[in-house]
């Protein structure tokens, strides 16, 4: 016969083992990976010269018009 404890032991094994990631945790992981990805390309393939043609180095502001 079993004691409440060793029952309780067992049973708490058996969750351990079948224990599954929590999809809410997946998820924002998921949207974390993707951000880190998009922003990565955005980094080194994003261009840096200017928009098209016409466009000018504006010293004041710091970007393209």
């Amino acid at each position: 016969m079993s004691t409440k404890k060793q029952l309780r032991r067992a049973r708490r094994q058996r969750q351990e083992v079948t224990k599954k990631a929590n999809p809410a945790t997946l998820f924002m992981l998921g949207v974390a990976a993707a951000l880190l990805v998009l922003g990565t390309l955005a980094f080194f393939f994003g261009g840096g010269g200017p928009p098209g043609p016409g466009s000018v180095w504006s010293a004041e502001h710091g970007h393209w018009h």
